[in-house]
Formats: structure tokens, sequence, C-alpha cells
């Protein structure tokens, strides 16, 4: 199933969510297993009118975009010009093999605010989404100036756990969505860290968070339609 899809926007997104799905580089979707879990994301994507974006390693990319619907965006994009450059990842070349755009600035691959800066509306002009991470009120506040498409606010400290954001920091959505309200910011805000339940996404969604950024949840999970669904329904 060739992606025909365009990278999804905001002002082009009118389904429910985004629910975006970090594969990170865990063993469990090495390989054709990373195919079998986007399958199972499509059938939860058509039957509850959710969009879903899945973010495989930089090695998968190519191929998971090549073989989904879904809208497939980097873990990680560097600054470095099309040309002379090896080992590193580049917008230009994401978009080339039919990727929507990239998470920036994961906790788990931090980059300073000055390349930040420059990423965006590089990603912009090619039509790429930009998901730029925050682990805190400040960072979002800095971040959501640079008008990325979406921030998601995500402490480091509840990512993988099975205490969620919603639950163990729940103002911390409310102060972000409310930042983003009060600026009017072009950013939507996404939130993530922790979230395991259906109520976590619930609670999130109440708070004011437009979509929702997971990992460990899903691909962890024994029966990924049924995680992937549990989460998805709530939006």
């Amino acid at each position: 199933m060739k992606n025909s899809n365009k990278p999804a926007t905001n002002a082009m997104s009118e389904r429910k969510g985004p629910l975006i799905i970090n594969l990170k580089n865990y063993l469990e979707i090495s390989g054709e297993k990373a195919l079998i879990l986007t399958r199972e994301a499509e059938k939860v994507s058509e039957r509850t009118d959710t969009e879903i974006i899945l973010s495989p390693p930089q090695v998968l990319l190519a191929w998971v975009a090549k073989n989904t619907k879904l809208g497939v965006i980097a873990q990680h994009v560097d600054i470095q010009q099309p040309g002379p450059s090896t080992g590193f990842s580049i917008p230009e070349i994401v978009k080339g093999v039919g990727g929507a755009g990239s998470l920036i600035n994961h906790s788990e691959h931090p980059i300073n605010h000055e390349i930040i800066s420059e990423l965006i509306p590089r990603l912009r002009s090619l039509g790429l989404l930009s998901i730029v991470c925050a682990k805190n009120l400040s960072e979002l506040r800095d971040f959501s100036s640079m008008n990325p498409d979406y921030v998601a606010i995500e402490p480091p400290e509840l990512i993988g756990t099975k205490k969620s954001i919603a639950t163990e920091k729940p103002s911390l959505i409310t102060d972000s969505f409310q930042h983003l309200k009060l600026v009017a910011s072009r950013s939507q805000l996404i939130c993530g860290a922790g979230i395991n339940s259906s109520e976590d996404i619930r609670i999130a969604i109440n708070l004011g968070s437009k979509g929702i950024l997971a990992a460990s949840s899903i691909v962890k999970s024994k029966n990924w339609y049924e995680k992937i669904y549990e989460l998805a329904s709530q939006f």
C-alpha cells in the first residue's frame, strides 16, 4: 500500500487526533515487525477516524512510509544542508522518501534552541510537519514563539513509566494550553510521557491537548491493535 497522502498540516487535518506513535529503537518493531504494527495502526485509524502518525527508527523511515497510507515522520532531523555530509538525516531526504515531517528535540535526542529555530521554517518550506518537544512550560513558551505546527509537552522523568502526565502533572497540560491560547499561537498542543491508558487520553484531551505522543505503552503491549484502539478511541 503505497503512501499517497500529502503531509498532514494543521490546515489539512480535519480528523481527530493526532495520535503519534514513536517506535523509538525498540527491538519489538525491528524489521518486518514495524510493518505489522503499522497495519494494526491503519485498521484503528480507519475504524475510529483518528489521524495516526508513526515515527519509526531512521533506518526504517523510507520503508514504512512507502508501505502505508498513514503519516510517517522522522524521529529527528539534522541542520546539515544537502550535499557532501555523511551520517546525518536532513529534511529534504525525509521528504524525498515520503516522510511527512519530524519530531524535534525529543528528550532522548535534545538539540540546541538555535538549531530548532532554523529547522522549523526549513521543514515548513518543504511542506513538512514540525513537532517540537518541550520538557517544561518555559521551553514550551520559547518553542511556541518559533511557530512549529505542534509543541509536545513531555516531562522527561515520566517518559517510559506508568506515571502519566495526565495524572501526575495535569496542570502542566492546562498551563501549556492556556499559554498557546493567550498568545494566539499557530502551534497546537501535543502531550506525552507515561501515557498508558484510555483515561490518560481522556484527561489530556479535556485539559486542552489536541493530540498525544505515545511510545512504550503501545510498542511493548501484547496486542498492538487493542492498545492502539484503546488510546485512539478516546479522541
